[in-house]
């Protein structure tokens, strides 16, 4: 009798193109994609059928030659389907397409060390989820939680590149999409004004390996914070203050009961001149559970890992406009020609390691 092997690759499958039973053309003559999908269907109709037999199933970077929609498809599907039969599956990836962040139990993540020149492990922790780690009940103070039952994936559809945190060797979160726009120029000029070489400032972020993620709100960085300290991810965090007057200083308390207890948040928040868009003058209500959301981003992170623009990104870069649009930012943005320690301080730019960077001469 054959071997099992030997049967396996004298197969040859035969496809017929809009249903033509008669004229039937050999795998091979598709494309490397077609030739994807068609093992994708393949593998999908065992995760759905077959429940009786235990498999281990390996692939190495299953999303090669599919396009980018499909390997969500496939992992949601295909890679899901399967060990939710109770196989096991096991694949290497380098596609935030096929992954879920929060679902870290399962995670090896390898990165390449300069300093040993080689690759190692840098986060296996098969025994712990991060999912489970953060719950909603943890994140009192934004009434939008209390609507959302599942806050990861709340997440993940209101910021779809979040995968790329796993990829990256440091991760910058910012605020928003415009905070993101300001923050990749600047960076860009920076490297620029260093350099004088245009393609190295365009590719700089991503020839060092670091994302540039927008969060979206102080809640959700909370989580990502914490996200990226259970992966043990060196991170980066800007927020807007979101106050006129910088008291940054009067937030130092080690404990949220020492916070809480304290004259500044009793007497002083009170004092505290802030106000809506109506320019309505904001309750102390308000005004304290916003500045307790900045003290816990704080002490989430830590004072050499986070900045806050004071009391807008908008307001520091000379854009004094309450209607968020993206061109007049970039405008207000390219009119500037020096950026200061009140937009990019300089523990922002040891962080991007833009002090490293040696003058091209």
């Amino acid at each position: 009798m054959p071997d099992y092997e030997e049967i396996f690759l004298e197969m040859m499958f035969k496809i017929g193109l809009n249903g033509d039973s008669e004229n039937l053309i050999p795998i091979e003559h598709f494309g490397d994609g077609y030739i994807s999908m068609f093992v994708m269907a393949v593998i999908q109709a065992i995760a759905e059928t077959n429940s009786d037999d235990k498999c281990l199933f390996l692939f190495e970077e299953p999303e090669s030659f599919l396009h980018e929609n499909h390997q969500e498809y496939f992992y949601k599907v295909v890679l899901c389907g399967l060990a939710e039969n109770n196989h096991q599956v096991i694949y290497t990836t380098h596609s935030h397409k096929m992954i879920d962040i929060f679902d870290t139990k399962g995670l090896i993540r390898l990165e390449f060390d300069e300093n040993s020149k080689q690759t190692e492990i840098k986060y296996n922790k098969a025994k712990s989820d991060f999912s489970s780690e953060v719950t909603v009940s943890q994140i009192e103070d934004d009434e939008l939680v209390e609507q959302v039952r599942d806050y990861n994936n709340y997440i993940k559809i209101i910021e779809p590149n979040l995968n790329k945190i796993i990829f990256s060797r440091k991760v910058l979160l910012v605020e928003g999409p415009n905070d993101m726009l300001v923050y990749k120029e600047v960076i860009r000029k920076k490297i620029l004004e260093i350099t004088n070489d245009a393609k190295f400032a365009d590719a700089y972020l991503n020839f060092n390996n670091i994302a540039i993620i927008p969060h979206h709100g102080k809640i959700t960085a909370l989580v990502l914070i914490r996200l990226c300290k259970h992966l043990g991810l060196d991170f980066f965090v800007i927020n807007d203050f979101d106050f006129k007057d910088d008291f940054i200083y009067k937030l130092d308390f080690n404990t949220e009961n020492e916070y809480k207890s304290s004259n500044f948040y009793k007497n002083e928040i009170q004092k505290i001149q802030a106000y809506n868009l109506k320019g309505e003058e904001l309750s102390v209500t308000t005004k304290r559970a916003m500045i307790t959301t900045n003290w816990r981003l704080i002490k989430e992170s830590k004072p050499d890992q986070i900045h806050f623009n004071i009391p807008k990104l908008e307001n520091v870069i000379g854009y004094n406009k309450n209607d968020k649009d993206s061109f007049g930012i970039w405008d207000a943005i390219n009119k500037n020609e020096t950026f200061g320690e009140e937009l990019i301080p300089q523990k922002l730019i040891e962080f991007l390691e833009i002090d490293k960077i040696k003058p091209i001469k």
